[in-house]
């Protein structure tokens, strides 16, 4: 029998809540980092292109802008004050960013797949998934051959990290027209 959509987004809302809120799940957790990979659902700051950047930026809870495609804390935040981490930095964020805990390469309007179109002419990121992973190979390698920095994660903390991937759906809405499907959402009063 094949299992519906809203069955997966269910099941998935669930297992997230409930290693979100069990103790016996995160209590022997002993993670010292995350490094997130994805899109505007985990993006914690102004790593997207700038022509697809409209507020609020995350100045609701922050209180000032952020760069985020939301306006407050993103699951990516739960989880990492869930199990006792700061915020993630946005890896491309150069400036005030510290990556001692982990690194967050998402970037908003990323997908899986590289994108076959220009940026300028789908708003689809250059930072898809393969970019991201070679983004933190190279982080992980600087690391491995530099003496410990204050903003820099130590050696074995890539051994003791959580890794956690959120991203695809650029992917499936990027290709809708395609398929001759629009980007209107039909209306449900009448």
């Amino acid at each position: 029998m094949p299992i519906s959509s809203q069955s997966v987004v269910v099941l998935s809302i669930l297992l997230l809540g409930s290693a979100l809120f069990s103790r016996r799940t995160y209590a022997a957790c002993s993670f010292r980092a995350i490094f997130n990979f994805g899109d505007s659902n985990s993006d914690t700051g102004v790593s997207g292109p700038p022509s697809r950047q409209h507020g609020p930026f995350g100045i609701t809870f922050f209180k000032r802008p952020t760069g985020r495609a939301s306006d407050g804390r993103l699951v990516i935040d739960f989880l990492a004050q869930t199990i006792g981490l700061p915020f993630l930095s946005p890896y491309l964020q150069s400036i005030g960013s510290s990556f001692k805990h982990g690194a967050n390469f998402a970037t908003l309007a990323s997908t899986v797949l590289p994108p076959n179109t220009s940026l300028f002419i789908s708003g689809i990121s250059p930072f898809y998934l393969g970019v991201q992973l070679n983004q933190m190979k190279e982080l992980r390698d600087k690391v491995l051959h530099m003496s410990s920095q204050a903003n820099l994660p130590s050696h074995e903390i890539f051994r003791q990290a959580l890794y956690t991937i959120d991203i695809g759906q650029n992917d499936f809405t990027s290709n809708l027209a395609s398929i001759g499907i629009g980007g209107a959402v039909p209306s449900s009063s009448g």
